[in-house]
């Protein structure tokens, strides 16, 4: 029973993370007075380093997301809310990486989130 609702959160967080993908990248490059700039999800050319932070908030959204997943799967398993995120190991085997280096938890309110 748990490794099916391992299973069902990580179709979930693959699903959440191509959505985001999709819906945010660009796929061509020009340049512009010297510095490589990449057309950015609204139209509007943006610098290598605005795509990599789009990229980066991208991939902490879906991270969140599948914490939060994994929240209410803890919640389901165990009738209570996890306390630490840890205790979210035995759901998703290992906590997700934030791309900008912080940390992610969960509040005091039972949310995910990242500092």
């Amino acid at each position: 029973m748990r490794s099916v609702r391992r299973a069902t959160v990580l179709l979930l967080a693959v699903a959440v993370i191509v959505t985001l993908v999709s819906a945010g990248c660009g796929s061509s490059t020009t340049t512009s007075t010297g510095s490589v700039t990449m057309p950015a999800p609204n139209g509007i050319p943006g610098t290598v380093n605005d795509v990599k932070q789009q990229a980066n908030d991208a991939v902490r959204q879906a991270n969140l997301k599948i914490i939060g997943s994994a929240i209410a799967a803890y919640e389901a398993e165990n009738g209570k809310l996890p306390t630490d995120i840890s205790q979210l190991t035995q759901i998703l085997g290992s906590i997700p990486v934030d791309p900008a280096g912080g940390t992610y938890y969960i509040d005091a309110s039972g949310n995910a989130a990242v500092r």
